[in-house]
């Protein structure tokens, strides 16, 4: 729907669809939209990591933060992008007002999670990584510090002290995982959030939320111990205005991008 609207409002003969993809078919189905004169696609978990094993080449991005989110079909063949970071910062920088000093702790090692690594670095915030696993945790943080982050550090989930520390330590909280999307709470330290903080869920509403209420259990506790509380709609229109560049060379009509979100959530 929000490309589809952006589609109309500059008069193009495109439409946006959703194609179901199961792992094991993702090859056949790039190929498949290729032979058909397909643009450009979007690529979601969990084949961000492996389609860019598809691709003939990739933007830096995509090749600094290791996942592609964009497809484009060329003359020259299947180019890969990455816009979740682009994306993600530019939500941030209009979500937040930042401080050079600021902190941006991360919950989780995958694509999404890269993006925001390389996001934080992006806007000149530091960064600390918590993961199930110490060495993707580890390398996330070098990837951090690779694109620019400050002071990167990566914390194991599993070490409940050090978590508690590393979120009271950070300005903004971001979980990169999936969950919360079923209702599921994130580990303890998540939900103690206080003024002065900012949580942030890259998952947004899949259906209208009472008024007051937010999507994810981490949004509403930090809501109520009034900590400021974002969810990942503005990244999801940020990398899909940045996607919508790639495609068609135009400057994106963001506006009608949202309102068509926000008018497709209101109505599920």
């Amino acid at each position: 729907m929000i490309h589809n609207a952006a589609f109309r409002e500059h008069g193009l003969d495109l439409v946006y669809l959703a194609l179901p993809c199961p792992p094991e078919s993702l090859t056949t189905t790039i190929a498949t939209f290729g032979v058909v004169g397909g643009v450009g696609a979007n690529v979601t978990v969990p084949h961000k990591e492996a389609v860019a094993k598809q691709c003939d080449r990739l933007t830096p991005e995509a090749e600094l933060i290791g996942a592609v989110n964009t497809l484009v079909w060329d003359a020259d063949g299947l180019l890969g992008d990455n816009t979740d970071a682009v994306g993600l910062a530019d939500a941030l920088a209009a979500d937040v007002t930042l401080a050079a000093d600021d902190r941006l702790l991360v919950l989780g090692t995958g694509g999404a999670a890269r993006a925001a690594a390389v996001a934080a670095a992006r806007l000149g915030c530091a960064l600390t990584v918590v993961g199930r696993r110490a060495e993707p945790a580890a390398e996330l943080a070098v990837l951090g510090e690779r694109a620019g982050a400050g002071d990167p550090q990566a914390v194991d989930l599993a070490d409940e002290t050090a978590v508690a520390r590393a979120v009271g330590a950070a300005r903004i909280v971001m979980n990169a995982t999936p969950l919360g999307l079923a209702g599921e709470s994130l580990p303890p330290a998540f939900h103690a959030l206080r003024p002065g903080q900012v949580a942030y869920d890259l998952l947004y509403p899949r259906a209208p939320v009472a008024p007051g209420a937010e999507p994810t259990p981490f949004l509403q506790d930090a809501r109520d111990r009034g900590a400021q509380a974002f969810h990942g709609l503005g990244m999801l229109i940020g990398q899909a205005a940045a996607a919508y560049r790639r495609w068609t060379g135009r400057p994106a009509p963001v506006e009608t991008m949202s309102a068509a979100a926000l008018a497709a959530l209101a109505h599920r």
